[in-house]
């Protein structure tokens, strides 16, 4: 190291700093948007069909992006990719609240990541999680990979419940709680001028398609389709099913998705700390089916404070151990396919979701329990199907 200079392990610091920097502004962004976006479009008066419709829509847009970006990222650099991807974001969010047309609305959503079930930890919000998540094991070694990205989670989580909660803020100060979206605009182009100061580490993969790790990736998608599809019911919903079952307003809701990020955040800090890092596989199965039962009973509980307790306990339990996964499917995959990887598993997971909430907008008019009860059932088929894929790793074995 040259006198004056910084040295490697400072640098790979320095740079997981600015990548957790971004995520965090892009977290507190996504803890309004994701509460506000169902209940904005019901406030413009779509019918509960035309807002399945909207977000159905705006959910493949996302996963397209998810795919085709990811390879974009491995293929010709993941810091230019991840730029872009912010200015995409600061630009959706500036010009969502400019027009009513329903085209326009669900592209912006789709280009913008926020389809009512993103944001949150690194992995979650559109494309973006998935160059994220591979930036982070640029500069991490692979022992530290799930310590690492629950650390980078527990923030963004943190940014998050912070959003969730500035609605209850803006909405008791009488101000218009959906001009919220010009200030994720800003905070998206925060984020893109963060992401310029990264250091690009010059990783490529060779091959537009994965070449190297296609058979691990391809296993890795297939739970994430019964993920996307019982999801899909409800997650996208989530805050407008609460105010039609319960009356309940916009800072109301915020409160409790506030709580359920602290519950998640809870989860992402205490499970690598009680895991073995050979167990990574065990914990996945574990936290994927309490998460399933958490939402079934949640469909048919009636009384409001109990919901919400087995709400943040499904979101915890969801989303707690989505390092975990992250770093189990980082560890069986190439390192020049990792972006790839994230966006393949992100793309079949949120596209296959995509056909639901028009579904569950339906059944909404139907029965209001419907949503949630046929989502939790879909998500049980999620934790056996790892356990039958990649039960030879169940022992801790690569």
């Amino acid at each position: 190291m040259k006198s004056g200079g910084i040295s490697p392990v400072r640098g790979r610091r320095l740079n997981l700093a600015n990548i957790v920097s971004a995520r965090v502004a892009l977290s507190f962004s996504y803890g309004f948007l994701n509460v506000l976006l169902s209940l904005y479009l019901n406030h413009l008066g779509y019918s509960l069909i035309e807002i399945g419709l909207i977000l159905g829509g705006a959910i493949i847009i996302s996963s397209a992006l998810s795919f085709l970006l990811a390879m974009v990222a491995d293929h010709y650099g993941r810091k230019l990719t991840l730029t872009w991807l912010f200015l995409l974001f600061s630009i959706s969010s500036l010009l969502f609240l400019s027009s009513k047309d329903i085209l326009v609305l669900i592209v912006l959503s789709g280009i913008g990541g926020f389809t009512g079930s993103g944001g949150g930890p690194i992995g979650s919000g559109g494309p973006f999680g998935a160059v994220q998540t591979a930036l982070v094991t640029e500069f991490t070694e692979r022992k530290e990979f799930s310590r690492i990205l629950s650390l980078a989670s527990a923030l963004g989580i943190m940014a998050a419940s912070a959003g969730s909660f500035l609605i209850d803020l803006v909405e008791s100060l009488r101000i218009d709680v959906y001009h919220l979206f010009y200030l994720a605009g800003i905070m998206g182009m925060a984020g893109a001028i963060i992401t310029a100061f990264l250091r690009d580490n010059r990783i490529r993969s060779r091959h537009v398609l994965p070449h190297i790790s296609w058979k691990n990736i391809m296993k890795l998608s297939l739970p994430t389709i019964p993920s996307g599809i019982g999801a899909g019911f409800i997650s996208p919903i989530f805050s407008l099913w609460f105010h039609l079952r319960f009356g309940i307003s916009s800072g109301e809701i915020g409160v409790i998705f506030g709580l359920s990020n602290l519950f998640v955040l809870l989860v992402m800090l205490l499970l690598p700390r009680i895991l073995h890092p050979e167990k990574e596989l065990v914990s996945i199965i574990w936290t994927r089916m309490a998460a399933s039962i958490a939402l079934v009973a949640l469909a048919l509980i009636p009384v409001l404070p109990v919901a919400a307790v087995l709400y943040v306990l499904r979101q915890g339990m969801q989303m707690g151990a989505v390092p975990v996964r992250q770093s189990f499917a980082m560890g069986i995959v190439d390192p020049s396919e990792r972006a790839t990887t994230s966006g393949v598993t992100s793309m079949t997971r949120t596209g296959f979701s995509a056909a639901s909430p028009p579904a569950a907008g339906s059944l909404l008019s139907i029965n209001i329990v419907y949503p949630p009860l046929i989502g939790g059932i879909i998500t049980m088929a999620d934790p056996f199907l790892y356990y039958f894929l990649f039960r030879k790793n169940f022992n801790g074995k690569k």
